[in-house]
């Protein structure tokens, strides 16, 4: 995914979510640490086939939260055939949550507290408006809730009329075993 430059009304610059996180120290300590053990091991991160199983995994999910046909074709078949089991698992979630897709990929900017991020997805459940994050990795970490929360706040200033009421969900997509699991976060009010 392209970086995204967030500007205010200005026409200045603003941080994005994930950049005022990465500052604190709280973006992407697991993750950093997972490279790390991997370099140490002498692995290149090109060649760890689980990095590339969660990104076929995300894509298959964005793809079809998107409407949009997923194309295996750019990735090695074995990445797919493992990522499959998680799409699965999406595929499931969808049919149990019924989730009304609304928009996905919203980039938004707040200019009380002067930060941008682009929500992954915004649907309907059972009449309450929900964001969605679809995550890689093998646990949910305080930072990336920090982020869907920040999303919210995102959408509720830019769309007051629409305010999120149904909260906010990340769903985990695993790297080594392809796993797929879904957390739902409803409000924290000392948030903002």
């Amino acid at each position: 995914m392209p970086i995204i430059k967030y500007k205010n009304k200005d026409g200045e610059r603003v941080p994005s979510v994930t950049t005022v996180l990465g500052q604190w120290g709280e973006g992407a300590k697991g993750l950093q640490y997972w490279y790390w053990k991997k370099g140490q091991d002498g692995i290149d991160f090109n060649e760890m086939p689980e990095a590339q199983v969660g990104t076929v995994a995300h894509e298959m999910c964005d793809a079809d939260a998107k409407g949009k046909k997923f194309d295996a074709s750019v990735y090695p078949i074995e990445y797919v055939e493992q990522a499959q089991k998680c799409f699965e698992n999406w595929l499931e979630w969808k049919k149990a949550y019924k989730p009304k897709i609304i928009e996905t990929e919203v980039s938004l900017i707040s200019e009380k507290h002067q930060f941008g991020g682009t929500i992954d997805c915004v649907f309907q459940a059972n009449d309450k408006l929900c964001i969605l994050d679809l995550k890689t990795g093998k646990e949910v970490y305080a930072s990336q809730v920090v982020q869907i929360e920040s999303y919210k706040v995102l959408w509720n200033e830019n769309f007051p009329d629409h305010p999120i009421t149904g909260g906010s969900h990340i769903i985990r997509t695993g790297k080594e075993m392809a796993s797929f699991v879904h957390y739902h976060y409803g409000d924290f009010p000392q948030a903002v």
